[in-house]
């Protein structure tokens, strides 16, 4: 009778053992999609959206190999922009980034330093995740809806966003150089792997892939519904109103006066001037009604101590606003 009882005690134990195995073995793990179910719905497409719009200001010392939190995305990037073309003025060479070493043409002249590369990967990025979006989309592979075609729009719209921010960086300006043989950057729409480069593509090639996508992303946006967000992170989210600020933007670029007239107009429709107390508010905030976008810079996923707004705010104690 024991011999009996043991028997029925081991099988019992081993059913459930076996019975579990076929389900351990095929567990998906918990940091990653595929790209089939990340392109599966509008509400997965939107997450990939979303990854954009947080990628902006991430700090992720993960963004390319050897780099480091200092130069990860826009909060590097667009004041760097602004040390370049002598809107800042720095006294000491103390927490601004190695902004100086850019001002003084040494950084961003050397082809391995981080300030060379990982813009360039950064965009790179963003083109990636763009094309993975469009080429889904004008696939067929869902049915059109007016979510979808927001989707699509605003994916046409980082396209263009991040080949102008290629070519302004890594390119001879267009009004200074031959547009139509001067070389530009390659011109990617794969979203499949192997992912390889492309020859640079020149100039002129570049700005009219820019004002394609610019003009697809206005065409998709329009009869388009928005995301059901609302405050800051609705400015977070692309809309017709930033694909015509960046196609003002572009036609700046080219000289192209009246294009940038009327195209700034259009990117202005509906966003009303600041009055005199809403200048005076303190900028921190991107639902400021003259905000067309803005990142929505989530209180617990900040860049920290890497934030520009952090190294130059009046309440920062570090030698840079001392001196």
């Amino acid at each position: 009778m024991k011999n009996r009882l043991k028997y029925i005690l081991v099988v019992l134990l081993t059913i459930p053992i076996l019975s579990c195995q076929e389900d351990f073995l095929e567990r998906t793990p918990t940091d990653a999609i595929s790209s089939a179910d990340a392109l599966a719905s509008e509400e997965n497409m939107q997450l990939v959206l979303n990854g954009i719009h947080r990628g902006l200001y991430s700090q992720s010392q993960t963004v390319f190999p050897g780099g480091n939190t200092a130069r990860a995305n826009n909060h590097y990037w667009v004041p760097m922009g602004d040390n370049l073309t002598g809107d800042l003025i720095h006294s000491a060479n103390a927490n601004n980034l190695s902004w100086r070493s850019v001002m003084q043409w040494n950084e961003h002249t050397q082809e391995t330093s981080l300030t060379s590369s990982l813009l360039w990967y950064h965009r790179y990025n963003i083109i990636l995740h763009a094309n993975l979006l469009i080429n889904e989309i004008e696939g067929g592979a869902l049915t059109e809806t007016a979510r979808l075609r927001n989707i699509l729009g605003q994916a046409y719209t980082y396209r263009a966003y991040a080949y102008l921010s290629l070519v302004q960086h890594y390119a001879k300006g267009y009004l200074i150089g031959n547009p139509a043989s001067d070389p530009g950057v390659p011109l990617l729409f794969s979203s499949e792997s192997p992912f390889t480069s492309e020859p640079r593509s020149t100039v002129q090639e570049i700005y009219d892939q820019i004002e394609s996508d610019l003009d697809a992303a206005i065409t998709a946006f329009q009869d388009s519904e928005a995301p059901s967000v609302g405050g800051a992170a609705a400015k977070a989210q692309l809309s017709i109103n930033a694909a015509y600020g960046l196609l003002a933007r572009c036609a700046l670029s080219k000289g192209d006066w009246q294009t940038a007239a009327d195209a700034a107009v259009a990117a202005r429709d509906g966003f009303p001037l600041l009055s005199e107390d809403e200048w005076k508010s303190g900028f921190n905030t991107n639902t400021l009604s003259e905000v067309i976008w803005g990142s929505n810079v989530i209180a617990t996923e900040t860049t920290f101590f890497r934030s520009y707004f952090y190294l130059a705010s009046n309440t920062f104690n570090g030698s840079q606003i001392r001196n």
